[in-house]
C-alpha cells in the first residue's frame, strides 16, 4: 500500500509493504527510499516496513527552503502520527542514521530498536567534513545531476573492488539515474551541509534504544574509525550504552548494495533478539 500524507504544510509519500511490527525506514542523501530497494522485500516477509522519501526527495514535495536534520525529524514524528504508527524499529542508513540518531533522541518513547546502517558517524573528522564540501562544490558547479557528481558519488560509495567488478561507466550512469530522479541540487547541498554541521557525541550516551551499528570495513566516506576530530561508527557503537557493531569486511559505504545478503541478514537477526538478550560485538 502506498500513499501521500499532508504534514507539515508538505507532502510526503510513503509505501508499507508486508505485516507484524513496523520498521520505519529513513533515506540517505542520494537516493531517497530507493536505497532500501535490496532490503525491503526480504524484511517484509517478517514485519511491516514504512519507506517514505523525507522532503526534498524523491516522490515527496521538495519546497524551496532550508532543509535541516531538525526539518526532517519534525516530518518523521508527522508522519507517524498520521499513519498512527505510535512506536517503531527506526533503520536510517547513510544520512538516514544521521536522522534517526536524532530522532531517537529527540523521540525515544517513539522508538523500539534503532538501526544506523551505511557508517554511522557522530560527528565528521576533517576528511569527512571535506568529502562533503566537494559534493557542494561539484553540486554548485554542474549541477546534482551531472556526470561530475556522479563520478564522486561512486567512488565514495563503493569498494574499489566492486567498482572494478561492475564497472565504473556503468556505475556512474545508475548514479545519474537515481540522483536525477530523486532530488535537487539545493536540497542536496543542504543535506551535505546537514552532515557538515551534525555533532551528536555528547548525548550519544542519552540513547536508550537497543541499536544495531553497521559499516562497511573500507568505508571510506563514513568510516569504522576516524581522524582524532570524528566519531565513526565503532566509537558510536561503544558510546551508545545497548549497542551492537556489525562490519561488513571488504564493502564499501555502499554494504546494502555490495553485502545485500549480509546486511539483510544482520538486520533480521537483530529485530528478532529478545529484548533480554546482551547484545554482541561482532
Amino acid at each position: 500500500m502506498h500513499g501521500i500524507a499532508d504534514v507539515n504544510g508538505t507532502t510526503l509519500w510513503y509505501q508499507l509493504t508486508g505485516d507484524g511490527e513496523c520498521v520505519v525506514q529513513i533515506g540517505g542523501a542520494v537516493s531517497g527510499h530507493e536505497g532500501y530497494e535490496t532490503i525491503t522485500p526480504h524484511l517484509a516477509e517478517y514485519y511491516e516496513v514504512l519507506d517514505y522519501d523525507h522532503r526534498g526527495y524523491g516522490l515527496s514535495a521538495r519546497p524551496s527552503q532550508r532543509y535541516t536534520i531538525d526539518v526532517w525529524c519534525d516530518d518523521l514524528v508527522a508522519l507517524l502520527d498520521h499513519l498512527d504508527k505510535d512506536r517503531v524499529h527506526v533503520h536510517g542508513g547513510s544520512m538516514g542514521s544521521f536522522i534517526a540518531i536524532a530522532f531517537a533522541l529527540a523521540h525515544p518513547e517513539r522508538v523500539d530498536k534503532l538501526m544506523l546502517g551505511a557508517g554511522a558517524v557522530a560527528k565528521c573528522d576533517g576528511m569527512g567534513q571535506s568529502h562533503f564540501r566537494v559534493w557542494q562544490h561539484l553540486a554548485r558547479a554542474y549541477g546534482v545531476g551531472s556526470r561530475e557528481v556522479a563520478d564522486e558519488l561512486v567512488n565514495k560509495a563503493f569498494s574499489r573492488s566492486y567498482i572494478d567488478l561492475m564497472g565504473l561507466d556503468a556505475l556512474v550512469d545508475a548514479m545519474i539515474d537515481s540522483i536525477s530522479r530523486n532530488t535537487n541540487t539545493d536540497v542536496f547541498i543542504d543535506a551535505c551541509q546537514a552532515m557538515i554541521d551534525t555533532d551528536v557525541t555528547a548525548t550519544l550516551a542519552r540513547l536508550s534504544a537497543r541499536t544495531l551499528v553497521m559499516v562497511g570495513s573500507v568505508d571510506v566516506l563514513t568510516p569504522l574509525d576516524t581522524g582524532p576530530g570524528g566519531v565513526g561508527a565503532r566509537r558510536v557503537a561503544e558510546m551508545i550504552p545497548n549497542a551492537t557493531l556489525a562490519v561488513f569486511e571488504g564493502s564499501g559505504h555502499g554494504h546494502y548494495i555490495e553485502q545485500a545478503d549480509e546486511s539483510i541478514a544482520v538486520i533480521v537477526d537483530f529485530l528478532q533478539q529478545p529484548e533480554s538478550t546482551t547484545p554482541g560485538l561482532k
